[in-house]
């Protein structure tokens, strides 16, 4: 488990991603070096990291559930995991022993992978698919551990929106995916990598930021922080309560992922837990906040393979990356 200044220190970062060190140091009440080397040392543990993530609009997106032929769920989820434009994967209990969530720039291009261009591990038995109709938590979360005035201390202010918006373009993608394996990356190694300067770089990353077509992310390996067991949930919620409810559920300090899709089940929640008995705590909350929602189905997950782009161990620690890449199944000659 880890301890209380690193889970302060994680949690800061999720609040604040790219913040400066010197900029927590008193909220943390520790030195900018020592941050660095706590923070360094997570890293180079694979406990704690720090990525960034496309927003709504500028993808869009698929809840993959597989049945595999028996014994063969990890592998196949493995293979599933090593795909750039899958960004999660699970195994599950239930009939459905795999779900992965899948990731495309339009939905012209979320309908070709589901279609024809995605590689189907061979022991898949069956595969169903759900189309986002929206996504309304769970990208960005909180272990929730430091206080009010220092969550206030923390928290990056909101900047003014830009005066222009521009359409999201191929110097965007380049820079997102440089960010891929480390959100934290400086100014000058971005620059030095796609041959701008550094002033060029923190312009667009300011723009693309207040924009909100990107989001940073700080993920931690979830049970060393006391989060030892996940969820998948799924929901039949009536249509005109299902914004509602979806923003309801995305803000829970339990959700992982939430989305809606077009169905007799209209929303997905993953969700991470303290214990079994505490998602017992959460079905009956949900059945109490949203007596219109019905609790449709419900599956632990066994193990979780990949988070956002980071292949992960049974304790949650990031063995490996696979940059998240929803244009990488994209045709080129339908660009």
């Amino acid at each position: 488990m880890l301890d209380e200044t690193d889970l302060a220190l994680v949690d800061a970062l999720q609040l604040n991603p790219r913040a400066s060190w010197s900029s927590l140091a008193d909220a943390l009440e520790l030195a900018p070096i020592t941050l660095a080397r706590r923070w360094q040392r997570l890293v180079d543990d694979g406990t704690a990291w720090v990525t960034v993530a496309l927003s709504d609009r500028q993808m869009r997106g698929a809840v993959l559930e597989l049945s595999c032929r028996p014994g063969t769920a990890r592998a196949v989820a493995l293979e599933l995991a090593e795909l750039p434009h899958v960004s999660t994967v699970g195994v599950t209990t239930g009939r459905f022993q795999v779900f992965a969530l899948v990731l495309a720039p339009s939905l012209a291009a979320i309908a070709d992978v589901l279609v024809r261009s995605l590689p189907v591990p061979a022991d898949v038995t069956t595969l169903h698919s759900h189309l986002y109709s929206g996504l309304f938590g769970g990208v960005v979360w909180r272990l929730g551990v430091i206080n009010r005035v220092r969550t206030e201390q923390v928290r990056e202010p909101a900047g003014p929106p830009p005066e222009r918006i521009r359409p999201f373009g191929e110097g965007d993608r380049r820079l997102f995916l440089a960010l891929g394996h480390d959100g934290r990356r400086s100014y000058h190694d971005l620059a030095a990598e796609l041959g701008v300067s550094p002033q060029a770089v923190r312009r667009r990353l300011d723009r693309l930021h207040r924009h909100g077509d990107i989001t940073f992310r700080c993920d931690v390996a979830r049970p060393l922080t006391g989060w030892g067991t996940m969820a998948f949930l799924w929901l039949s919620v009536p249509d005109g309560d299902l914004p509602v409810v979806g923003r309801a559920l995305g803000a829970m300090p339990e959700t992982r992922h939430c989305s809606g899709v077009p169905g007799p089940a209209n929303l997905a929640l993953v969700v991470s837990l303290h214990s079994l008995e505490h998602l017992d705590e959460l079905l009956a909350r949900i059945v109490r906040d949203h007596p219109t929602a019905a609790v449709i189905d419900r599956r632990v997950v066994l193990q979780q393979v990949k988070v956002h782009g980071r292949i992960v161990d049974e304790l949650g620690r990031s063995v490996r990356v696979v940059p998240v890449d929803p244009w990488a199944a994209v045709d080129p000659i339908s660009q």
